[in-house]
């Protein structure tokens, strides 16, 4: 979707510069501007040509990545509503997420299985310096066979009982693969202890990329209104000759970073959102559906 909307916003450049442009040769023509101003009209279409290309393959490599994800192509996405809502998370608090986290996150309970196996694996080495009692058991039967009375003197025989190992020695390979499993068992702790800064790096990552992606968005709305204010005013101190038309154009270019900058921080809540909730081990189907809830009408994409 950003991919998208970062092509739409190139496309609308391109038009607004080449109107510019136009303007500008007209203006030359008739000797109210120098031609150092159409040049210049020129050189920022040609470089909005450019980052429309560009723009172009950034789209074709988001689709590539989501059919990688999905299976299967798509002609039309679901476009981010102009109003979402903008919640900080809750709880408020940084420290319950991150208790949260070390407690659900899976990765991190994977690496507390793994800990937990390891040291089991050294009891089980260990185990070879223990005497050992096993049950044991056998059964037969005895056939006599005679010419009179041929399969007459079968019998069954069956034994049970216990059997008591006493290594009196078993070596050093018993010592040997408990070191080993010792070692296996440090070096699972310290999987698990990185594991553990890490998860909680990724809660404070996301929880403050929340909490700034919201500021960001409302100031990057005030500034899109008054870089479209801006816009306007130099629109008009053009046609009375009191700017020129690289201050237009510039104005121009204000406008449309406000507008990329605004669509790129909205998505980053939305992202920042789903991080938090997965690095504290809390994401499921409900907070992808709370999401979709936020997409509104349908629109093609490039094929």
């Amino acid at each position: 979707l950003g991919a998208q909307d970062n092509l739409e916003f190139s496309v609308s450049e391109k038009k607004a510069i080449a109107r510019q442009l136009d303007q500008a040769k007209q203006r030359f023509e008739v000797g109210l501007i120098a031609i150092t101003g159409v040049h210049e009209a020129q050189a920022r279409f040609d470089q909005a040509r450019a980052d429309e290309l560009a723009a172009e393959n950034l789209l074709d490599n988001a689709i590539e990545a989501m059919v990688q994800i999905t299976g299967e192509y798509v002609d039309t996405l679901a476009i981010l509503k102009r109003e979402i809502p903008l919640n900080n998370p809750e709880p408020s608090s940084l420290e319950a997420w991150a208790d949260t986290a070390l407690v659900n996150n899976p990765i991190l309970l994977s690496a507390q299985y793994d800990t937990e196996i390891a040291k089991k694996q050294i009891d089980f080495q260990s185990a070879g310096h223990w005497p050992s009692l096993d049950l044991v058991g056998s059964y037969g039967v005895a056939r006599s066979d005679t010419d009179f009375s041929p399969g007459t003197n079968d019998s069954d025989t069956g034994t049970i009982g216990l059997q008591l190992n006493i290594p009196l020695y078993s070596g050093g390979g018993v010592n040997a693969a408990t070191r080993q499993a010792v070692a296996q068992h440090e070096a699972s702790k310290d999987v698990l202890e990185e594991q553990r800064r890490s998860v909680r790096a990724q809660v404070r990552n996301a929880y403050r990329g929340v909490q700034s992606s919201i500021s960001r968005v409302n100031a990057l709305e005030a500034t899109q209104v008054s870089a479209n204010s801006a816009l306007e005013a130099t629109e008009a101190g053009f046609e009375v000759g009191t700017r020129t038309l690289v201050d237009v154009l510039n104005s121009q270019s204000d406008l449309f970073a406000a507008k990329r900058d605004l669509a790129r921080s909205r998505y980053d809540y939305i992202l920042n959102t789903l991080r938090l909730f997965q690095a504290s081990g809390s994401l499921d189907e409900s907070d992808v559906a709370l999401v979709n809830t936020w997409l509104g009408e349908e629109k093609s994409i490039k094929p």
